[in-house]
């Protein structure tokens, strides 16, 4: 396997990893167990960043929410719009919701039971887009590990995740 697809699939393990280590007993997941609304559920895009591995290539995860998982798709491109995307790998999640605030969702890992933490929250939130002319666009936010990630319902090289 070259190296950016090593480095592009450890970064999505890794991202996993953090969803999964934040998680609740099912007792608890349960009782709190809420349902997203329509406005998270769905596909969201992330731009992961830039690599090199003879040529440039964009990488970018597609994010699909569920009220019972997350699946994160990977995706390269050749170009800065990214389209056409050539899929690498898969990840399923399967994951609870409970609601933290108004419009702001924990999420919680149905994998490990032994943790009482949930380590990730989403919400949605206006953003910036360079690459739109600074156009606000809205956007998915998972806080993870006091970290902000962002992605979009449609493919943008921008807020990278790297």
């Amino acid at each position: 396997m070259k190296m950016g697809y090593k480095s592009l699939l450890l970064g999505i393990a890794s991202l996993g990893l953090l969803l999964v280590g934040g998680s609740t007993t099912s007792a608890q997941a349960a009782s709190k167990a809420a349902k997203l609304p329509s406005s998270l559920k769905g596909n969201w895009y992330g731009y992961v960043g830039k690599f090199d591995d003879k040529g440039n290539y964009y990488a970018a995860v597609k994010l699909s929410l569920t009220n019972k998982k997350i699946t994160a798709r990977e995706y390269t491109s050749k170009k800065k719009a990214l389209k056409p995307m050539k899929w690498l790998g898969t990840m399923a999640i399967p994951a609870t919701f409970s609601k933290k605030s108004k419009g702001v969702y924990r999420i919680h890992s149905r994998i490990m039971e032994d943790e009482g933490v949930s380590m990730a929250t989403i919400s949605r939130k206006a953003v910036k887009v360079k690459v739109l002319k600074n156009q606000k666009r809205l956007a998915l936010k998972l806080r993870i590990d006091g970290d902000n990630i962002y992605a979009f319902r449609t493919p943008l090289r921008s807020h990278a995740w790297g």
